[in-house]
C-alpha cells in the first residue's frame, strides 16, 4: 500500500529505530517497501542495518527513490519519526480513507503541537502522491521537500 523514503539525516540510530517501527506495518501489508536515500557519509553500520532490514538504499537523491518505489502512494519519512502499533493503526486507517482527490494533496503526521493549537509541530512524514513528489526539482532534499509538500495538507497526530 505504502512506499516508505527516509534518509539517515546524520543519525544511523534515528534510521534503525524507524526501521524498528515500521516492522509491523511491513508484516500487516501496510507498508510494501522501504527506501533509504543514501547520503555522503552514510556508514558500513548502516549499510548493514539496511540489509538486516530489507530495505533498499539509492544513491542519486529523492527523485529517483520515488521513480524506485513500488507504489504511488509514498511515505516520506524523517529519522525522527516514531511509529508505534497504535500510530500505525491510525495510519492505515487514514490511508484507507484517503480518497483519489486528497491523496496527491497528502497527509501530514506530526508530533504533539508546540505552545497548543497555534504553532503546530513540524511534520515528521507525510502522505502522497508519486506525481506530487516528482514535481520537485531532481535535487531537492527529503527534509526540505518534505516541509514544502506538507503545506496545506491535512494532519494527522503521531504521538512520537
Amino acid at each position: 500500500m505504502l512506499s516508505v523514503i527516509t534518509h539517515s539525516g546524520g543519525s544511523p540510530e534515528g534510521v534503525a529505530d524507524l526501521l524498528f517501527d515500521l516492522v509491523p506495518g511491513a508484516v500487516s501489508g501496510l507498508i510494501r517497501d522501504v527506501i533509504l536515500v543514501e547520503s555522503e557519509g552514510d556508514g558500513e553500520a548502516l549499510v548493514a542495518l539496511c540489509q538486516d532490514a530489507g530495505a533498499r538504499r539509492l544513491p542519486g537523491g529523492l527523485g529517483v527513490a520515488v521513480r524506485e518505489a513500488r507504489s504511488d502512494l509514498i511515505l516520506l519519512a524523517s529519522a525522527r519519526l516514531r511509529l508505534d502499533s497504535f500510530a500505525l493503526e491510525r495510519l492505515g486507517r487514514a490511508v484507507s480513507a484517503l480518497k483519489p482527490d486528497t491523496a496527491d494533496r497528502g497527509l501530514a503526521l506530526t508530533g504533539p503541537a508546540f505552545l497548543g493549537i497555534w504553532f503546530p509541530a513540524p511534520p515528521r512524514g507525510l502522505v502522497t502522491t508519486r506525481a506530487r513528489l516528482l514535481a520537485f526539482s531532481p535535487g531537492v532534499g527529503l527534509e526540505s521537500a518534505l516541509a514544502r509538500a506538507s503545506r496545506g495538507t491535512q494532519r494527522l497526530s503521531i504521538a512520537g
